[in-house]
C-alpha cells in the first residue's frame, strides 16, 4: 500500500473513532430514555398493585405522585405528561415534580409514589429511599443499580422487560403488593 493510501486510511480511522466517541453518549441517552419510558408503565402498575393505595390519598381522595428530578425540569414535565392523569383504581391523580431529596415539602402531604426522573447523587438517592421506607411510599427508579442501592422498584432488562423489586426495602417499607404483581417480578434480596 502506498503512503498516500495509508494516510487516507489513518485519517478515515481517526474520523470513524471521533464519530463513534461522539455517538456513544447519544446512544447511552437513547438507552436511558427507553428505560425511563418503559419504567413509567411499570411504575403505574406498581402503584396499582399497592393493596393499601386507598389509604394513601391526599386532597379530597386524590393520589399524589411525585416526579423527582435533579436539574432538567423539562424532562420531568415530559414524564408527567407521559404518565398522564388517568385515575388509578378509580382514584384521581395529582402529579407534581420536585428536586428536594429531603422531601421537606411533603411532610404533611405524603405522595403515594415517587418516580425518579433523573439519576440523583448517592446521598439524594439514599434520602429518597429513607423517606419511602419511613412513610410507606413506593419509590421507583428506572436507572440501573438503584434497586440494588435500596430503591423499592425498578426494571430489569433480560429477555423481556419486567418489574424489579428490592425485597428488603419492600419489607422495611411495610408495603403490601398484590400477589399477581409479585409473580412477574424479579426479586433483589
Amino acid at each position: 500500500m502506498n503512503q498516500g493510501r495509508r494516510r487516507a486510511w489513518v485519517r478515515a480511522g481517526g474520523a470513524l473513532s471521533l464519530l463513534v466517541s461522539l455517538a456513544a453518549p447519544l446512544l447511552a441517552d437513547v438507552y436511558q430514555d427507553r428505560r425511563v419510558e418503559a419504567g413509567l408503565k411499570i411504575f403505574r402498575a406498581l402503584l396499582a398493585a399497592d393493596l393499601d393505595l386507598d389509604k394513601k390519598t391526599v386532597e379530597d381522595g386524590k393520589l399524589l405522585v411525585l416526579f423527582f428530578y435533579t436539574d432538567d425540569p423539562r424532562k420531568a414535565d415530559e414524564l408527567v405528561k407521559s404518565f398522564g392523569s388517568d385515575p388509578i383504581h378509580g382514584k384521581p391523580v395529582v402529579l407534581e415534580r420536585g428536586t428536594d431529596a429531603s422531601l421537606a415539602a411533603f411532610a404533611a402531604r405524603v405522595p403515594a409514589g415517587i418516580f425518579v426522573a433523573q439519576a440523583p447523587s448517592a446521598a439524594s438517592l439514599h434520602a429518597l429511599v429513607s423517606y419511602g421506607i419511613q412513610h410507606h411510599v413506593i419509590v421507583y427508579s428506572p436507572f440501573e443499580g438503584h434497586v440494588e442501592s435500596g430503591v423499592l422498584g425498578g426494571l430489569v432488562v433480560e429477555a423481556q422487560v419486567r418489574p424489579y423489586i428490592n425485597m428488603t426495602t419492600l419489607g422495611a417499607s411495610h408495603l403490601n403488593l398484590k400477589e399477581f404483581f409479585l409473580k412477574v417480578t424479579k426479586e433483589y434480596r
